[in-house]
């Protein structure tokens, strides 16, 4: 049995208030981000610069998308109240220049935050190409999917809906490719620093150092990220409106997952000091990091032993342990 549509005007209503709510969280771990990043601008390297040039855009972005929202939802509600099929045949046509910037800006986010997501992948795999083959191609193939189906907002009939046969296909493909891309960067993610913790845990003594609690944060913060789209691109398959509520959430949402790991990995990361690279540390100078995640200090300690032999002649022996911590 066919799902009841919800009212199309009731949807796109919902769908502003619930984008502002959502942009409103992530206005709060932005200027959180960038006192942090100002708190600390001596520490930071290469790669947080880069970091936070992403949450900038993002920021940007996801600005512009609530704004272009605000002004067609005045507009429909407002301008076109009494013309010919109110607010909804203004806002639901899709050939409006309006419309398309709107979709241009959260297809850019999307993109966006992939791209941020392979990036962290590349370097926390100590720059291997290899391991981003298909994450790269995944993210491509959602570029040029995502852009696609703005191009073709402005060749459908005014009365078509984003149901259309002709953006079917490139929209499961776009909604498709944004579930399967976060799975595959926070698993590459999460398998690389699990396989750091296995290699650090024979030299740690306690819990202290671990590196399963960033790997939580990582898969907590995205798993938010990964049920919006799930749940977008199921409302999608069965051409249900509601669909229109999550799309206009992805945008803050991005941004607002991309800055929360940001901040709870520094949260964790206080009091941090510069010191050398490993096999699993980024180069450069800067604060230490796995990656862009900022990580501890190893802290050398030596313990000095005296023992006496049984002649009485006494005798000094060192015995030097290392102990690592985190």
């Amino acid at each position: 049995m066919a799902l009841k549509q919800y009212p199309l005007d009731k949807t796109f209503l919902v769908a502003a208030w619930l984008e502002s709510l959502v942009y409103g969280c992530f206005l709060v771990a932005f200027i959180m981000n960038v006192y942090i990043h100002l708190d600390s601008k001596r520490r930071q390297n290469t790669h947080s610069r880069v970091m936070f040039s992403f949450s900038i855009v993002m920021f940007i972005l996801a600005t512009m998308h609530l704004a272009m929202n605000c002004y067609r939802m005045i507009r429909g509600y407002v301008e076109f109240r009494l013309a010919p099929g109110g607010p909804v045949g203004y806002i639901g046509t899709l050939s409006l220049w309006d419309h398309i910037f709107k979709d241009t800006l959260y297809a850019t986010q999307s993109i966006l935050g992939d791209a941020a997501a392979v990036y962290r992948c590349w370097i926390l795999w100590s720059r291997d190409y290899r391991i981003i083959i298909i994450p790269t191609i995944m993210l491509i193939v959602s570029t040029i999917s995502g852009y696609m189906v703005c191009g073709l907002y402005s060749t459908i009939p005014p009365n078509a809906t984003v149901f259309d046969p002709r953006l079917t296909n490139w929209i499961t493909t776009f909604y498709s490719i944004a579930v399967a891309q976060n799975i595959s960067t926070t698993f590459l993610m999460a398998w690389r620093l699990w396989l750091g913790e296995k290699n650090s845990a024979r030299y740690r003594m306690g819990s202290r150092g671990s590196l399963m609690p960033i790997l939580r944060i990582l898969v907590e913060s995205a798993a938010l990220y990964l049920f919006v789209e799930i749940i977008l691109l199921s409302l999608y398959a069965v051409d249900y409106n509601a669909q229109y509520i999550l799309l206009e959430v992805v945008t803050p949402i991005v941004g607002f997952t991309f800055s929360v790991i940001t901040i709870r990995i520094n949260l964790r990361s206080q009091g941090l000091t510069d010191s050398a690279p490993s096999s699993l540390v980024s180069g450069g100078t800067g604060v230490q990091t796995i990656g862009s995640l900022p990580m501890r200090p190893i802290v050398i300690a030596r313990r000095v032993e005296q023992f006496e032999d049984r002649h009485g002649d006494s005798e000094e022996r060192f015995k030097n342990i290392i102990m690592a911590e985190a």
